[in-house]
């Protein structure tokens, strides 16, 4: 069951470096509403890869927060971004399920309250069809552009018109993570995990931040005998050892709840390799999760100070920093 506050979040309770997050920060509707303002529709997030759309058409739907876009491969090349059309699907107003946080299973999956659809072939958008007017309605050319970029293989939205340029974190990728920039960018194999924690738990334990840190303003990045990792601040993960690479677009889809769209690139014996790692590091951020909870809404859970490694903390700080500029 969805934990939720019934009441106002204080989110500076306490100073920032002394523990700044509380357990409402992992499961609170208020605190997530907070991040939805100050973070999701201001920083530069990661959707996914170019490759999920290759032809003329394709479209990618993604929800950032509670908004529904989608990013849509043009007949030169190009990418365009918009809101979708059907922001709140066939529904009136928002229902109150709908209102508690977490995303729905519905036949409308352009609504921003509703749980996405991979990649949709331009053909499944001919003029009548359902999708065709859930996401781009009769006048795409009408819709509320989003600001796309890519770096490599990978697509990053911006939903602030007058928000930073992608430049600096484009430079803080390529710094922070060198073995990414000679990536072969023409195949890959998707798919998608979900994991029972808060999305800030589960980036630190994908970081697995216990060796060597640089940080910066947007980025993490972890070095040591297993490889290198780095966090790209709010949403990407990217780790690359060997074998390859493998991108992680971390998708929150209720309070205790992270959709993990995971891409990974490299020779055909680095996918179990890296769904192994994967699946050991979610299942430690679904128990840091629990811990958190102590068993839900009457539960005694661990303080989260207790829960946080140097990535955490540094997802804090960021978080913290983001709230407290709104």
């Amino acid at each position: 069951m969805e934990c939720m506050t019934e009441h106002p979040v204080h989110l500076h309770r306490r100073p920032l470096g002394s523990g700044a997050f509380d357990v409402a920060a992992f499961r609170g509707l208020d605190f997530s509403r907070a991040e939805d303002d100050a973070i999701w529709t201001r920083e530069w997030v990661c959707v996914g890869s170019a490759l999920d759309m290759p032809a003329a058409g394709d479209l990618l739907p993604f929800t950032v927060g509670d908004h529904a876009i989608h990013v849509q491969r043009l007949p030169d090349g190009g990418l365009a971004g918009r809101f979708n059309k059907a922001q709140h699907g066939g529904c009136r107003v928002v229902p109150l399920q709908c209102q508690q946080g977490a995303k729905t299973p519905c036949s409308f999956t352009s609504c921003g309250h509703s749980l996405d659809r991979p990649a949709i072939a331009a053909g499944e958008l001919g003029e009548g069809t359902p999708e065709m007017y859930q996401y781009l309605g009769l006048r795409p050319e009408r819709l509320l552009p989003v600001r796309t970029a890519s770096w490599g293989p990978l697509l990053f939205v911006s939903l602030d018109p007058h928000g930073s340029s992608f430049g600096p974190t484009a430079r803080a990728l390529t710094s922070t993570l060198p073995a990414w920039a000679g990536v072969q960018a023409d195949s890959h194999r998707s798919r998608w995990i979900a994991c029972d924690a808060n999305w800030k738990l589960v980036a630190q334990h994908l970081l697995a931040a216990s060796a060597t840190l640089v940080s910066g303003d947007v980025a993490l990045c972890r070095a040591d005998a297993e490889g290198r990792a780095a966090l790209l601040f709010p949403n990407l993960v990217l780790l690359s050892s060997a074998p390859g690479c493998c991108a992680v677009v971390l998708q929150p889809v209720s309070l205790t709840r992270t959709l993990c769209r995971v891409a990974i690139f490299g020779g055909d014996d680095a996918t179990l390799s890296w769904e192994t790692l994967l699946n050991a590091r979610l299942a430690a951020a679904a128990e840091a999760q629990s811990a958190i909870e102590g068993g839900g809404i009457g539960g005694r859970g661990c303080d989260p100070a207790t829960r946080l490694d140097a990535g955490g903390r540094w997802i804090e700080t960021q978080v913290m920093a983001c709230i407290a500029a709104r």
